[in-house]
């Protein structure tokens, strides 16, 4: 394979945090439990599959990376909503579970 191929299958254009598959599922998940009509434009499985595997893939392709923005504003915490998403479905599951 050439560099770029090399390069494209290693997932390393990805940011640490979106390498593991696990982890891109969670962050998928917590933005259709964050954003509130997010599953009127899709669930996040195909949404999960054509961003990270198709358009995130292509802007690499062609040399654009996903990084944090430095501006100065008072952003959001991504992992804050992962555990408000994985804190929901746990007490959804466990009520579901208790029959209550």
């Amino acid at each position: 394979m050439d560099k770029l191929s090399d390069w494209l299958a290693s997932g390393e254009y990805l940011p640490i945090f979106m390498r593991d598959f696990h982890d891109q599922k969670d962050v998928f998940k917590a933005m259709h439990n964050t954003i509130h009509n997010a599953n009127e434009n899709g669930n996040p499985r195909d949404g999960h599959i054509y961003v990270v595997d198709t358009f995130l893939w292509y802007m690499a392709r062609c040399g654009y990376t996903l990084q944090k923005s430095r501006k100065g504003v008072p952003f959001k915490d991504m992992q804050d909503d992962i555990d408000r998403y994985k804190a929901e479905a746990s007490r959804a599951f466990s009520a579901m579970i208790s029959g209550k």
